[in-house]
């Protein structure tokens, strides 16, 4: 899995700010047809796009997102500076981009992905530094937390696991936009000894608030994308 995720800080479709700004609109106001919203909260706006063969999309701009592909589609893209750009997306390509501005066209497949914006992002200001606890998902239990990509403002978890998988007691100390790409049912359970059933499904995306909890996979293929906003940390 790992080798068929694509991790980059920036990519040719994200182009440097001109001194007055972006001049496009926004892509969820000028194409909501392909740009859904899926839920915003005061750390993120999210959304879902979804797209066909000879769908088209203006010109239109992004503030900084994690992009995560869940289908696999070829576009051509035209930039401010480029046009006839080809962009491939493909299940599990994991990108942060930053300036973007762009139009596209799609050529094949089926575009499926889910783009979470992370507003403290929008000005630049990276989140306070903080140190995690011991109890971390990624310290505790780094076979089934990697971390796929981390910046100034997220930090990009890919958790997989399959039938029979147990997690001990972990913390998230930071919100959480959970992305599933398998089907999977787990029990987790929580520190004052509480379970709950959990169903993930391809294309779920949640908001998960801060916690800790311990897991174990039920039935299925656990495949989760998970964007830590750092903005969004323990008060």
């Amino acid at each position: 899995m790992r080798n068929r995720l694509s991790i980059a800080l920036s990519v040719l479709l994200a182009v440097p700010l001109a001194a007055g700004g972006q001049g496009a609109p926004d892509a969820v106001a000028v194409d909501p047809t392909h740009h859904h919203v899926l839920f915003e909260n005061e750390h993120v706006r999210v959304f879902r796009a979804l797209a066909s063969p000879g769908d088209r999309s203006p010109m239109h701009t992004h503030p900084p997102f994690v992009f995560v592909g869940l289908a696999t589609a070829r576009l051509r893209m035209a930039t401010p500076t480029a046009t006839g750009v080809i962009f491939d997306v493909h299940p599990e390509q994991v990108l942060w981009m930053e300036n973007a501005e762009h139009s596209w066209e799609m050529i094949a497949g089926q575009a499926h992905v889910v783009a979470v914006e992370v507003k403290s992002a929008r000005n630049r200001a990276p989140a306070a530094p903080a140190n995690l606890p011991a109890t971390d998902a990624a310290t505790v239990d780094p076979k089934a937390h990697q971390v796929v990509l981390e910046n100034d403002h997220v930090r990009v978890l890919e958790v997989l696991a399959s039938t029979g998988a147990r997690s001990q007691m972990h913390s998230h100390s930071r919100g959480i936009v959970l992305i599933s790409l398998g089907r999977a049912r787990g029990r987790l359970a929580m520190p004052d000894g509480t379970s709950v059933l959990a169903d993930f499904h391809p294309g779920q995306v949640i908001w998960m608030e801060p916690g800790s909890h311990s897991w174990e996979i039920v039935s299925g293929e656990n495949r989760l994308i998970a964007v830590e906003v750092k903005s969004a940390g323990r008060k």
